[in-house]
C-alpha cells in the first residue's frame, strides 16, 4: 500500500468514526424531540379533558349519571394515553440501546481501520528509515573506533 493510500485509509477511518458518533447524537436528539412532543401533546389533551369535565359539571351539576360517565371516560382515556406514552418510551429506549450497540460496532471497526493504517505507515517509515539509520550508526561507530584508535596510539606514543 502506498503512503498516500495509507494516509487516506487512516483519515477515512477516523472520519467514519466521527460520522457514526454524529449520527448517534442526531438520532438521540430526534428521539428526545419525539418523546418531548408526545409528552406535551398528552399534557395538552389532559388539560382539555379536565377543562371539558369542569365545564360539564358547571353547566349541569345535577346530572350525576352523565358526569360520572364523563369522569370514567376521561380517566380511561388518560390511562390509555399514559400507557401509550410508556410504550413509546420503552420503544425509544429499545431503539436507543440497539443504536448504541451499532454505533459502538462502527466506531470499533473504524478505529481498527485507523490502527491498521497507522501500523502500515509505521512499518513503511521504518523500512525507509532503517538503512539510513543503520548507515548513520555505522558511521558513528567507525568514527568512534577511529577516534579511539587515534587516542590509543597517542597514549602509547606518549608513554614510550
Amino acid at each position: 500500500m502506498t503512503r498516500e493510500e495509507t494516509v487516506d485509509q487512516f483519515f477515512d477511518s477516523v472520519n467514519e468514526s466521527y460520522d457514526a458518533l454524529l449520527d448517534a447524537v442526531k438520532s438521540a436528539n430526534d428521539r428526545g424531540y419525539r418523546i418531548s412532543r408526545k409528552l406535551i401533546d398528552e399534557v395538552e389533551q389532559a388539560q382539555r379533558d379536565s377543562f371539558d369535565l369542569g365545564r360539564r359539571f358547571a353547566t349541569a351539576p345535577g346530572d350525576v349519571a352523565g358526569l360520572s360517565a364523563s369522569v370514567v371516560r376521561t380517566l380511561t382515556d388518560g390511562q390509555s394515553r399514559t400507557l401509550g406514552l410508556a410504550r413509546q418510551l420503552l420503544d425509544e429506549v429499545s431503539d436507543s440501546s440497539r443504536e448504541a450497540r451499532d454505533t459502538a460496532r462502527k466506531v470499533i471497526e473504524a478505529n481498527r481501520g485507523a490502527g491498521q493504517a497507522a501500523i502500515e505507515a509505521t512499518r513503511s517509515t521504518v523500512k525507509r528509515a532503517g538503512p539510513a539509520v543503520e548507515q548513520a550508526v555505522n558511521g558513528v561507530r567507525a568514527r568512534t573506533r577511529k577516534a579511539t584508535t587515534g587516542t590509543t596510539k597517542k597514549t602509547s606514543s606518549s608513554n614510550s
